[in-house]
């Protein structure tokens, strides 16, 4: 691959200025598309659709049903500059003609074909370009922007490769994309949606049990509605280490994360347990029983402040509209656009004893 292109100075800057936590240690920031095409769709669903994620964050939904680039999660709120989802736009419906032509030369069958494009950041601050290729959840193809050439060991990677190879402007846009769209975008996000990365949200807790096999009980672990994903659990017997359990963990439709953990116990014993959790978003770590089944206090406190000021907003709201519409003036409206896309992939599994009302109404994206 060479030598990695460094980014502009600006965002070299950017990241000097970015609060220490922003960039955990260890932690590079990636833009990064999610590209699935699929020559033989389920009913209802599209042939084609992208995510698109900041880090662990989903910013970017698009698919063959609406063929628009939409802000995904919290990024509805960023202030991008007003050509920016164009450009995402004609961007993707590039990628979805390249993606489909690509199944049409592998003839009959049924075939997924998924590509992770984008760019990295690595210790130096330097852009590294990503671009690989997986057919059937196998990969099998890798383009390398500073050659501007596919390659893979499988016949499907020749017939693939070469074909686009022929085809001059798609070289030329696959190169600009990875090597200069990228990392431009990436500093645009750094610079307009700053709060999103620094966003930190706790979770809300809930340990329940339920029989398992005969004398044996599970004690299930449930955070909800967290950022950034990071987190741990343990539990506690009667003040003592009991291990850590073994679960899981899944995003919610806002960017926020569900996780869970169980621990098989003897039945009888359930309230010698304690569960706690660590997280970036609590100031120390929470401590949960079977005693309190929304465990997150602070959350309750937050949630009860977050109320009493939109009854504020809403009061204040509706005297300035009723004082336009006094004096002749109408009245200010905010309209919201629903949006029609439906679950592509499945949603990760919850717990069976995992309450569905607590999780994000959102359906997860793959």
């Amino acid at each position: 691959m060479g030598r990695p292109r460094l980014l502009p100075w600006a965002l070299r800057l950017l990241l000097c200025l970015l609060p220490a936590g922003t960039l955990g240690a260890g932690s590079h920031l990636s833009l990064l598309y999610h590209i699935t095409a699929v020559s033989s769709p389920d009913q209802g669903t599209p042939n084609f659709w992208v995510s698109g994620w900041l880090g662990p964050q989903q910013y970017l939904s698009y698919s063959s049903r609406r063929n628009e680039a939409e802000p995904y999660g919290a990024w509805i709120w960023e202030d991008q500059v007003s050509w920016y989802w164009e450009k995402e736009t004609m961007d993707l419906r590039s990628k979805q003609q390249l993606f489909l032509q690509a199944l049409s030369l592998l003839g009959q069958g049924s075939y997924t074909l998924q590509g992770l494009l984008g760019c990295e950041l690595d210790a130096n601050n330097a852009s590294v370009p990503t671009a690989t290729f997986a057919l059937n959840g196998e990969d099998f193809m890798s383009f390398d922007p500073k050659q501007g050439n596919w390659s893979g060991d499988w016949p499907e990677a020749l017939t693939i490769g070469s074909k686009w190879q022929q085809q001059a402007e798609v070289v030329s846009s696959e190169k600009a994309f990875l090597l200069t769209s990228c990392p431009q975008r990436l500093l645009g996000h750094l610079e307009r949606g700053r709060g999103n990365l620094e966003w930190k949200e706790p979770p809300s807790m809930r340990l329940k049990a339920r029989p398992s096999t005969p004398g044996f009980s599970l004690l299930t672990c449930s955070a909800f509605s967290f950022y950034p994903p990071e987190l741990q659990f343990r539990f506690l017997r009667d003040g003592l280490a009991a291990g850590v359990g073994s679960g899981g963990l899944g995003p919610n439709g806002d960017g926020s994360f569900y996780a869970w953990s169980s621990l098989t116990v003897k039945s009888g014993d359930e309230h010698h347990y304690r569960c706690v959790v660590q997280h970036a978003g609590l100031a120390q770590p929470l401590v949960v029983t079977l005693d309190s089944p929304a465990a997150s206090s602070s959350v309750f406190v937050v949630g009860i402040v977050v109320s009493l000021l939109l009854l504020v907003a809403l009061a204040a709201g509706g005297a300035v509209v009723w004082r336009r519409m006094k004096s002749g003036r109408p009245g200010p409206w905010i309209f919201l656009r629903g949006d029609d896309i439906s679950t592509l992939l499945p949603t990760p599994g919850l717990p069976q004893d995992a309450d569905p009302q607590d999780t994000n109404a959102f359906p997860a994206t793959a």
